[in-house]
């Protein structure tokens, strides 16, 4: 019985390790668009008339 118990606490910590870096990686990717936004905001606010034509 004492195994089983073991073995549970060894995948929650590996599903708690999972999480966290699978939460640094969300952060990550939302790094990422937040700069991606920024670009194409500055690019459209650039935009002159003679470029939409």
């Amino acid at each position: 019985m004492k195994g089983g118990a073991s073995n549970k606490v060894k995948d929650v910590e590996t599903l708690s390790n999972e999480v966290v870096t699978m939460r640094k990686e969300l952060e990550d990717v939302k790094e990422v668009l937040k700069g991606l936004i920024q670009v194409i905001m500055s690019r459209e606010e650039g935009l002159d008339e003679d470029e939409y034509n």
